[in-house]
């Protein structure tokens, strides 16, 4: 299985474990991660910075992702996306977390075995088969 993992940093050799907020777990009791998902179109929704208490949301209907977009923020999705292929090694389930089973973590370091190159933010998730809303 291959994983992906967005960003809107180029040309990273490897990604390194990292601190973040993640839904559905225990503040302090989240270790240090690489986050990766089944869904390319996923993973292109988070390239870039963005929050739930700013209006973004992410929501599968009947199979497909929508990317909820507060229209003032339509400008952060114009930025290039990158989306890196990772093995599946090491990352295991993130339980807890919705979507349930399309969140994964590795607390090791991991090399992408390719990148994925998008215009935009928006073209990484629309090409894989999501919607951005604009709501």
């Amino acid at each position: 299985m291959v994983l992906y993992h967005g960003s809107i940093t180029p040309n990273i050799e490897q990604l390194e474990p990292r601190r973040r907020y993640t839904p559905g777990q225990l503040g302090d009791d989240v270790p240090a991660a690489v986050y990766a998902t089944d869904d390319p179109a996923y993973a292109a929704a988070h390239a870039f910075p963005w929050g739930s208490d700013e209006g973004f949301d992410l929501r599968y209907i009947d199979g497909m992702l929508h990317f909820e977009v507060p229209a003032q923020f339509r400008d952060r999705l114009k930025v290039p996306a990158y989306l890196y292929e990772l093995p599946a090694d090491n990352f295991t389930v993130i339980d807890g977390v919705r979507p349930l089973g399309r969140n994964y973590w590795a607390t090791v370091p991991v090399k992408p075995t390719g990148r994925i190159d998008y215009q935009t933010v928006e073209e990484g998730v629309t090409k894989n088969g999501g919607v951005v809303d604009y709501v």
